[in-house]
């Protein structure tokens, strides 16, 4: 148990110690109660927080939570069908209801039912019609109907095709309006949207990310002497070393020039999840994981490691919610080297060498996939 506050003779790493040992003891029980796991995976933390804020019914079982899930989806996958074949049906009948409020003046009280008025169903027509989308531009339409007047009956079936055109000045007209609103007006006004929203919410969430980054950097404390160990281990039979780690949200060419790389240095966490020489993160966020937090939050992030292999140097680059799995299996000069993991992830493995590190910066030059050399550099 890393965590463990009997492990640390410090003070400071006791308490510590204690706190995270206490969050993941929490957590535990969670994931180790079918119920409260189900209703934590749907809704969240909050959901679990049921004085004042009860969003479900201790009661209902997690079988119960899928099957609502089910009924939601089948329910959508059918409004989505009515919404493509866009059924239309009419049904219209015609009733003579003359004797009712004009009756004839003959007898008929002599006759059996003569008494009663009689009302009668003369005429009663029938139509539906169903589209089906070939293509953006073409439908195919199926329509039927049947009628029948006075004890005399008829139908027809029709099928046809719908092609939607237009005449050209009617669609460059609107189309050239629409490009320029979309430049002038549109996405900077929707830019600035965007980045207001994510100046509230790092105002919103700042205590909170502040609070992350103090566990994370108590967490990283008490690796320490668990990694030195691994490190050890690792250098004794040329395993797997992860030299630098960063994780968050980097800066390209192509980025603007006043945006600046919002990363954190990740080396020590990453290096105290190696097992047997090897790392395997799963799909899910890695700010999550045991010393990282988020430094951009609502921002796309990235984790890009350095590490070594067989004496051999390596960089991954991994999305945020993607699976990693290094050493990635990659022929000579760094060739791609994908995983499918319901969708498609390519990983960029490449060769390193004149590599050197200090504690800015890290200098090294690659060979990719096509054999060109680069030169890296990457500031912490």
């Amino acid at each position: 148990m890393l965590y463990h506050p009997d492990k640390h003779r410090d003070p400071e790493l006791k308490r510590q110690a204690e706190h995270l040992f206490n969050l993941v003891h929490e957590a535990y029980e969670v994931l180790s109660d079918p119920q409260a796991r189900a209703i934590y995976d749907i809704y969240g933390k909050r959901g679990l927080d049921v004085e004042g804020w009860e969003v479900v019914e201790r009661k209902r079982t997690p079988a119960e939570i899928r099957e609502e899930y089910e009924r939601l989806q089948r329910e959508r996958e059918e409004r989505r069908l009515q919404q493509r074949t866009n059924p239309k049906g009419t049904i219209s009948v015609g009733i003579d209801a003359t004797d009712l409020f004009d009756r004839y003046e003959e007898d008929y009280e002599d006759m059996v039912g003569g008494g009663v008025p009689h009302v009668e169903i003369n005429k009663m027509h029938i139509s539906q019609s169903i589209e089906a989308p070939l293509t953006t531009k073409d439908t195919a339409i199926l329509s039927g109907s049947l009628s029948t007047h006075n004890g005399n009956g008829g139908g027809t079936i029709n099928l046809a095709l719908r092609r939607v055109t237009a005449v050209f000045y009617a669609t460059v007209g609107p189309l050239v309006f629409y490009l320029a609103m979309q430049q002038l007006i549109i996405r900077p006004y929707v830019r600035a949207q965007k980045e207001q929203e994510l100046e509230k919410q790092r105002e919103s969430s700042a205590s909170d990310i502040a609070k992350k980054k103090q566990e994370a950097e108590a967490a990283v404390l008490l690796m320490q002497e668990s990694v030195r160990r691994i490190i050890e281990a690792e250098e004794s039979r040329m395993g797997l070393i992860i030299l630098n780690a960063w994780y968050g949200k980097f800066v390209t060419d192509n980025s603007r020039k006043h945006e600046r790389a919002k990363v954190i240095d990740v080396t020590v966490p990453l290096q105290c999840l190696v097992k047997d020489s090897k790392l395997i993160l799963t799909e899910a966020t890695k700010s999550g994981l045991p010393g990282f937090y988020d430094p951009c939050v609502g921002e796309e992030k990235s984790l890009k490691v350095l590490y070594q292999f067989r004496g051999v140097m390596h960089q991954v680059l991994s999305g945020d919610t993607e699976s990693l799995r290094i050493p990635k299996q990659c022929k000579s000069f760094g060739q791609y080297a994908y995983a499918l993991t319901g969708h498609f992830v390519r990983y960029t493995c490449s060769v390193i060498f004149k590599c050197k590190i200090s504690k800015q910066s890290v200098t090294y030059q690659e060979i990719d996939s096509f054999g060109h050399v680069d030169t890296v550099t990457m500031t912490c």
